[in-house]
């Protein structure tokens, strides 16, 4: 074990910084003993106060543990990697700037961690009373007092880029307020059923199951579309039943008895559908990378993102008589399912703003509803330099474009979606 000294760079030592509220832990998996003390030395360097290294903990090798011998509850694939556990405890120039520290530590690390052949494997952060007495010093290699540490951390922040600017709030999407009512959700979903159990003869169980009395529980269209969403992909997550449903999703965002702002959800909820394996490659790169593990789709996930294809030209041929809120959702839907015919139609709605997030969503939009990746990582790396990306969402050099690039663009269509859930909700209350 050693406490470190580094050199003070010369950094001034503000009065006026007070230690942060919160106390953070981070983890790296590396693929070997020597690897995880490199990482180790690296983080020591950057101010961890305390950095431990062990093997990782794997509960089906532990006899004393109820998992024993159950790799499938477990990481087998972990089996012989070592775990560098660290604690940063700093302190910031003020409140606000706190999360953005935080931020770019997480980037930081995760570098680290990818340069000696492994990745970021968890991380968390509490108050300084909990986290700092809980923190497990088994396997110590590096201690640094607070004051030393605070010192190479003021160093270190004084490196980090500014946090992006919050744009000013944009006033949300537009959609017409028709001057009729519409019937609740759950009517709309039980006719795309009945009319598309009337054209194929049968339906997936997923789908029947909204004919039941069963799905007469909800309270309102709001619990409806979250049910329907969550049915389809649980927690975000892709099934062997997901392909199946899609139909009844695409129904939906195409059926005029079901109001603008939940048509534009629908219509996100196919592109989270059609983009599910390519964004989780992307965002699990490095690990995947480090284990040697494909990067491409699943079979469910594949088979999802060509249920979507199957049903996007008829939705993406709508886009002239939708409102303003749907075509910038059809504009997400075209960018995952490479329809370049739409590539006009996301430009021509992209004039209506200059600058801001709404801009750069279309401008991604844009250019992956091309096959051409040199254009999308263009556009995707202007996006990135602009500082518009908060540091631990700028997506790691191992990722593949097109899936960092679908990524992002879910952020930023999510980012519009809230307001537009909310006003749906309201208009909907005032049409009963």
């Amino acid at each position: 074990m050693s406490n470190e000294r580094a050199p003070r760079h010369g950094v001034d030592e503000p009065a006026s910084w007070s230690a942060a509220r919160m106390v953070v832990h981070y983890s790296v998996a590396a693929p070997s003993e020597a690897d995880a003390r490199s990482v180790a030395s690296a983080l020591a360097r950057r101010g961890h106060r305390w950095v431990t290294v062990r093997p990782v903990y794997l509960p089906h090798l532990d006899p004393g543990n109820r998992l024993f011998g159950k790799p499938e509850f477990s990481r087998p694939e972990l089996e012989g990697w070592w775990s560098v556990d660290s604690v940063v405890d700093e302190e910031t120039p003020d409140p606000a700037s706190e999360f953005h520290q935080h931020d770019c530590e997480k980037a930081a690390v995760e570098a680290i961690g990818r340069a000696h052949g492994g990745f970021w494997l968890g991380g968390s952060l509490a108050g300084r009373e909990t986290m700092l007495p809980g923190f497990d010093h088994r396997g110590l290699v590096h201690e640094l007092d607070q004051e030393h540490a605070h010192r190479i951390r003021r160093d270190v922040i004084s490196r980090f880029p500014p946090p992006p600017e919050e744009p000013a709030p944009a006033t949300p999407l537009r959609c017409a307020v028709a001057g009729r009512p519409f019937p609740p959700v759950l009517d709309c979903a039980r006719q795309v059923a009945r009319d598309q159990e009337a054209r194929q003869g049968s339906l997936p169980d997923g789908t029947a199951w909204w004919l039941t009395s069963e799905a007469d529980d909800f309270s309102d269209d709001h619990e409806v579309i979250f049910e329907l969403a969550d049915s389809v992909m649980h927690q975000g997550t892709c099934y062997p039943h997901t392909a199946d449903e899609i139909p009844l999703l695409a129904g939906l965002a195409c059926h005029e008895d079901v109001r603008p702002a939940h048509r534009a959800l629908f219509t996100t909820f196919l592109f989270e559908a059609a983009t599910i394996g390519r964004r989780l490659t992307a965002s699990g790169a490095d690990r995947r990378v480090a284990l040697g593990l494909p990067l491409e789709e699943t079979a469910d996930e594949l088979a999802a993102r060509h249920a979507v294809e199957a049903a996007a030209p008829h939705l993406l041929s709508r886009w002239d008589g939708e409102d303003e809120a749907v075509q910038f959702t059809l504009a997400a839907l075209a960018a995952a399912t490479r329809h370049s015919a739409s590539r006009a139609c996301i430009r021509h709605l992209a004039e209506r703003w200059t600058t801001g997030p709404r801009t750069d969503a279309l401008r991604l939009a844009a250019a992956l509803a091309r096959s051409d990746d040199v254009e999308v990582a263009a556009v995707l790396r202007g996006i990135a330099e602009s500082g518009a990306i908060r540091p631990h969402r700028v997506p790691s050099p191992l990722a593949p474009t097109r899936g960092a690039a679908l990524n992002l663009l879910k952020t930023l269509v999510e980012r519009e979606m809230s307001p537009l859930l909310a006003s749906g909700t309201s208009q909907a209350s005032q049409s009963l």
